[in-house]
């Protein structure tokens, strides 16, 4: 279900839902350093024009003062320091800050605190994560000769460093649309391609220089795209959810309230989430459906496409190459970035208050997986590839992200079961865990509900995976194989295939 509608019917939505009991998450409507909304601006949802948030310490309240350099007692402990660097502190130790000691006997295996201790958190092995390690997107058609030879990061990104033969100075602009009615403005210019270009071919097998247009300037499509995503946020949202599914439904309305209203509990941590909506929305700009809406074709309403059997006109194939490296870049690699490096400030402070907005920025980063992986099965189904997904390093990089931020969270949890039914969120065992008002704790019974129900309305016949069990399977593309890991009471990292599946 597709939702054609405006962001200011997305904040009605918000209203209508606290009228029917969905908690109100904070009652000041003082805007945070977030995002703001602003009805006279089209409806839109309006991000501050830095796009990176500073320094992360402030989020979790940590000191800013300069500290001292650690002297170590002796060589070895000296020694013990760098192996440990080397090989990276478990998640147990970093979150209880003590030495993460290896094993003489077995460097690769459990450290001594954890095969040691008698009051091991939870059930977790002990794994040598680290947050901002994770992929969140990718960054390569690692299947396609074109896009292993001009990359989409680093300097040489979409070609932009190589001098372009333009023909003239005539610039024109395209009109470009993906998901929503929501518009991307992009001035491109005609150019003469080299004679070794002309055979190469883009991932839907038109020749990459069948139209040779290109963006006039990176820098000034980087500002377009930024703009783009500024006044899109709300459209995205309304074009990919619904209320169907109030497991996911209602953890996007909780974190879209927190991004755009104050809170007196969690006022410090809940800077994160706009940033983590605003990475989930860039990260759709990479699955394709990129038309030509406006007067300007270019020609491109004679290229294939894979998408439907509806006529749609085609972004001119090296344009898109460049769009998709500008979105990866220059807007996804900063958003990267910026969101692990909070969630790790978040996660290593080990403060009560900041549980609540990690659990909403781990779930919808498990959803964007959840997104990507639905995304790359499609497009090897659509091109008629023999297994389920062409681009298995992306897949496998998506796996390792999604274990990382996992075995943070469930270490964050301390060792309570917060989503199973028998948890009481008003015992002081509770507590010791998250400090949340009551309008959190109401939320948090009421969504115990939902995933007992297997993220289902009450009324709901259809069949569903099971939330807690699908990920068990190897079936990467179905729904709740990421976000469902985190309701699972007996969470271990999951085996998963590094080679290729069958379709």
């Amino acid at each position: 279900m597709l939702l054609n509608t405006s962001s200011d019917e997305w904040l009605s939505k918000i209203n209508s839902l606290n009228s029917a009991g969905f908690p109100i998450l904070g009652q000041s409507t003082t805007p945070n350093t977030g995002w703001a909304y602003s009805g006279s601006n089209g409806g839109q949802l309006q991000a501050p024009q830095r796009y990176d948030t500073g320094s992360p310490s402030s989020l979790s309240g940590s000191s800013t003062k300069d500290r001292k350099k650690r002297r170590y007692k002796s060589a070895a402990l000296r020694a013990e320091s760098s192996l440990t660097r080397s090989l990276n502190a478990c998640v147990r130790c970093k979150l209880q800050r003590i030495r993460c000691t290896p094993d003489p006997n077995n460097m690769e295996g459990p450290c001594l605190p954890c095969t040691q201790t008698l009051l091991r958190i939870s059930r977790l092995p002990c794994l040598r994560y680290r947050i901002t390690d994770s992929s969140l997107y990718r960054t390569a058609f690692h299947y396609y000769p074109f896009f292993r030879e001009h990359l989409m990061i680093g300097p040489r990104y979409g070609d932009f460093h190589i001098q372009r033969n333009w023909t003239s100075n005539h610039i024109i602009v395209l009109d470009l649309a993906q998901d929503s009615n929501a518009i991307l403005r992009l001035a491109v210019r005609k150019f003469v391609p080299s004679p070794e270009d002309l055979t190469s071919d883009d991932t839907r097998g038109n020749k990459m220089y069948s139209i040779p247009w290109a963006i006039a300037d990176a820098e000034q499509a980087t500002k377009a795209v930024n703009s783009y995503l500024d006044g899109c946020i709300g459209h995205y949202l309304d074009a990919i959810l619904d209320d169907s599914n109030p497991l996911v439904w209602d953890i996007f309305h909780c974190a879209l309230r927190l991004s755009l209203v104050s809170h007196p509990v969690s006022c410090r941590p809940i800077g994160l989430l706009p940033q983590v909506i605003r990475l989930w929305v860039a990260c759709r700009f990479l699955e394709g459906r990129w038309r030509c809406v406006g007067q300007h074709s270019l020609g491109a309403e004679r290229l294939s496409h894979w998408y439907s059997t509806e006529p749609i006109t085609q972004v001119p194939p090296f344009v898109n190459y460049q769009m998709a490296a500008i979105f990866t870049e220059r807007i996804l690699q900063p958003l990267r970035k910026t969101v692990l490096k909070q969630l790790q400030e978040l996660m290593l402070a080990n403060e009560k208050k900041n549980w609540f907005t990690i659990a909403l920025s781990v779930f919808i980063l498990l959803h964007n997986y959840e997104l990507q992986c639905r995304f790359h099965s499609a497009f090897a189904r659509r091109r008629g590839f023999p297994v389920r997904f062409v681009e298995m390093p992306v897949i496998n990089a998506i796996h390792s992200g999604a274990k990382t931020i996992l075995a943070y969270f469930h270490y964050a949890c301390k060792g309570q079961r917060p989503f199973s039914l028998d948890h009481d969120w008003d015992t002081d065992e509770a507590k010791k865990m998250a400090h949340l008002d009551n309008e959190q704790v109401s939320f948090l019974k009421k969504y115990q509900h939902h995933i007992h129900n297997n993220g289902r309305k009450p009324d709901a016949t259809s069949e569903e995976p099971q939330v807690r069990t699908v990920s068990y399977t190897h079936d990467y593309e179905e729904k709740y194989w990421f976000v469902g890991q985190m309701f699972d009471v007996n969470w271990v990292p999951r085996e998963t295939k590094e080679d290729l599946l069958p379709a």
